[in-house]
């Protein structure tokens, strides 16, 4: 189903679209939960890649979305790279909303 609203929605509203993203960002996710992970990373890192160039890296769901694909980088046992988004995360989280805000990425 989220491939059917993904298609709809990149032809009704756009492939940049927040709500077109995130429906991106939730079946890479599903994907990801499938043990699909070559799928899933390729589709999280295109989210993140538009997601920072239309709305900044320091944008919340920019953020969220190299959560996820932080999770799905551990998920599929490339923890260095995995570790190295989480940290990376974690430092711009810090940054924009402070040390002792409660961004929790994508499980919150």
């Amino acid at each position: 189903m989220e491939r059917e609203v993904l298609a709809v929605l990149k032809r009704v509203q756009g492939a940049e679209q927040p709500n077109t993203l995130c429906i991106a960002n939730n079946l890479a996710d599903s994907l990801s939960r499938q043990r699909k992970y070559a799928e899933a990373e390729k589709m999280q890192r295109e989210v993140l890649a538009v997601l920072k160039r239309v709305q900044g890296a320091e944008h919340p769901n920019a953020m969220t979305s190299a959560g996820n694909l932080a999770d799905s980088l551990l998920r599929h046992g490339k923890y260095d790279e995995g570790e190295k988004m989480q940290r990376e995360v974690l430092a711009v989280s810090k940054r924009v909303l402070g040390p002792e805000n409660d961004f929790r990425g994508p499980s919150g």
